[in-house]
């Protein structure tokens, strides 16, 4: 995909959206669609280059299945070719996003990152290819540990408070279904995927409207990345906790550790949803923490077969199509309630981080496979539901996982 490569000077690119085809067409077919329709404004862009940007499923009606396509048109536009198509409703393309630039501050010394999940990873990443040389501390192991923890856990009920679903390398992405959907429009979105394809994951999550990559491969391109860092100038430690933290009036300051004292010029905190041990040393730090709603819900299991035949009828099993998939909502006057992270062919699992807890997740892998189908049923939490502070906020949670 071009999206993220670099332009020419006097190339540019523009979108041809809401091509609709049945699912047996070719590439070809589409891209010839996306020539027809410029040319039917009289536009021609010299050395064109036809990539697709985006391709989807609508199934709203089951006996007429649609794959919707949009599709990038790199070339040399003129100013009248450009003019044509903005008038007549094509959206350009910029390229790609450039990541923030170092400042010229002197920092007090090297950036400390608490907590490797996606946010903690990334931030990493950035601080290693921009020549920071970062920290990356994660109280949980490593990829390798923690799959054998987790799997101590699955058959044997030995649960490791450090290293499981929630706590280790990636954070609870890791064992989920590997997923990278959001609601927002953000130009670092094609950043993250371009990232992750650079790291082992399958080129077609740049165009897919719902790109997934499942836990498996998902783990080699954390550990891939993890690695990067290390290669980079940068350290990650494992098992190692933050316990406390001080802040210099100059700047900077440590963090008291499992391993012992560890300075930092700026910190990060991507400590993520479970570590409320650490939350509570920071509200005891007189840290501003503010209590936002949530969701709290269940999963729901079922055959695949029966939601391909439900949603694709006699297109089901086609292999454009792949499995389906649903999202489910339902707003009242009390509050939403909505399915989230449905899993095609994937498993409902253990997630506990907590003794004595019942916690759950749902996973796949990238062949999305498994006879069955899971999704979570979730209901929305406002503050005042759980007395409005962060500290009655983390109790509401553990009240439901210790009466489950």
């Amino acid at each position: 995909m071009t999206y993220t490569k670099e332009f020419d000077e006097k190339a540019q690119c523009f979108l041809v959206s809401n091509i609709r085809t049945n699912p047996d067409v070719s590439v070809s077919y589409v891209y010839g669609e996306a020539r027809r329709r410029m040319k039917s404004i009289h536009v021609s862009p010299a050395n064109a280059q036809y990539s697709i940007f985006r391709k989807s499923i609508d199934a709203r009606k089951k006996d007429n299945i649609t794959l919707v396509w949009t599709v990038m048109v790199k070339g040399e536009y003129t100013e009248k070719d450009c003019q044509r198509l903005q008038k007549s409703g094509f959206r350009a393309c910029a390229p790609a996003f450039t990541p923030a630039m170092p400042g010229a501050e002197v920092m007090q010394g090297r950036p400390v990152v608490v907590g490797s999940g996606p946010a903690g990873l990334f931030c990493a990443y950035l601080l290693t290819i921009q020549g920071y040389r970062p920290l990356l501390i994660e109280r949980g192991g490593s990829i390798e540990e923690r799959v054998e923890a987790v799997n101590r856990f699955f058959t044997k009920a030995e649960l490791d408070v450090s290293t499981n679903i929630q706590f280790g390398a990636g954070g609870a992405g890791t064992f989920s279904d590997g997923k990278l959907t959001t609601r927002t429009n953000d130009p670092y979105i094609p950043y993250v995927l371009q990232t992750f394809v650079q790291f082992g994951a399958p080129e077609d999550i740049l165009t897919q409207a719902k790109p997934h990559i499942g836990t498996d491969i998902l783990r080699t391109i954390i550990a891939k990345m993890t690695d990067f860092i290390i290669s980079g100038g940068g350290d990650v430690y494992f098992h190692t906790q933050m316990l406390d933290i001080h802040c210099y009036p100059q700047g900077g300051g440590s963090i008291l550790t499992n391993r012992g004292d560890i300075p930092f010029g700026t910190l990060v905190l991507a400590i993520g949803h479970s570590a409320r041990d650490t939350y509570k040393m920071l509200l005891a730090r007189q840290f501003q923490i503010t209590p936002k709603p949530f969701s709290v819900g269940v999963r729901v299991e079922h055959l695949q077969s029966d939601i391909d035949d439900a949603l694709y009828g006699k297109y089901a099993g086609h292999p454009a199509l792949g499995h389906a998939e649903y999202a489910l909502s339902c707003n009242t006057d009390q509050r939403g309630v909505y399915t989230f992270c449905m899993c095609p062919g994937g498993v409902v699992v253990a997630a506990a981080s907590e003794e004595n807890t019942v916690v759950v997740n749902g996973m796949s892998y990238h062949a999305r496979d498994g006879k069955n189908a899971n999704a979570a049923v979730a209901v929305s939490v406002r503050p005042e539901d759980y007395g409005n502070t962060p500290q009655k906020a983390i109790r509401f949670q553990q009240s439901i996982e210790e009466s489950a």
